[in-house]
């Protein structure tokens, strides 16, 4: 191993000792009066530890601790549970290889009381599709939301939401940046309001930055957002307070 590995794995392993991850929250809003409607969960690390969150995580995927990272996350995140406020669910994110892990689908049922949903956020292919619905049906029928994240872009494909028949449907950044100026864009978000609307999904577009994108989204029959135009991620008490695009 070299000396920058090991020092990234010494670093991975005070992280999960000292439990040393920063939950962090980003409002969903409706998009018609921004209204918020769910929180996602983000995980924040030491500035001087990792380059960026998916740094950290794709680290501790290559040393053989992703699943005890991400874990580690989703339990910092559910810690946080009381503070939501009423009528808004939390969300984390999870790897398929995290959810199904047998600890992760335990702590995940034991909130399932609570409004919780999970985010898959698969970027590797799926190769045992009747092990993993088997896992989200049960947490389904727990009352667990299970949604697809990043659709559109890398494996979290057409057939990816096609097996999974997921609860919600969140539109990948690639897909509605710019979406005001990008008539293939507008005709694909256009599609998805339909099928989302058909199998009675929600649809939330991400990464909205711009007014103009707010609009024409809406024009489109979107009706949930999260982008920093909507809200930045915040301590949860932080991102709780109203938020306008004003």
């Amino acid at each position: 191993m070299t000396r920058t590995g090991q020092v990234t794995l010494d670093i991975l392993h005070g992280v999960l000792r000292s439990r040393a991850i920063q939950p962090t929250f980003q409002p969903v809003l409706r998009l018609a009066d921004e209204t918020v409607v769910a929180y996602e969960a983000l995980a924040r690390f030491h500035k001087d530890d990792f380059s960026s969150p998916d740094h950290a995580f794709t680290a501790a995927a290559e040393a053989g601790l992703g699943i005890e990272l991400e874990f580690l996350a989703m339990q910092r995140a559910l810690a946080s549970l009381d503070g939501v406020p009423a009528g808004t669910y939390l969300s984390t994110n999870l790897s398929v290889e995290a959810l199904l892990d047998a600890q992760v689908q335990q702590t995940l049922l034991a909130n399932a009381h609570r409004m919780i949903a999970v985010e898959l956020t698969e970027h590797t292919q799926v190769h045992d599709y009747p092990q993993l619905v088997a896992v989200t049906e049960r947490l389904r029928e727990a009352g667990i939301l299970i949604a697809v994240d990043d659709a559109g872009a890398g494996f979290a494909s057409l057939s990816h939401i096609l097996q999974l028949r997921p609860d919600i449907i969140k539109l990948d950044i690639t897909l509605t940046s710019g979406i005001d100026r990008d008539p293939v864009r507008m005709a694909l978000a256009r599609c998805l309001v339909g099928f989302a609307s058909d199998i009675g999904a929600m649809l939330i577009a991400e990464g909205i930055e711009t007014a103009a994108e707010h609009d024409k989204l809406l024009e489109l029959g979107l009706q949930l957002g999260q982008g920093y135009l909507l809200g930045r991620p915040a301590p949860l008490p932080k991102a709780a307070l109203h938020l306008s695009r004003g």
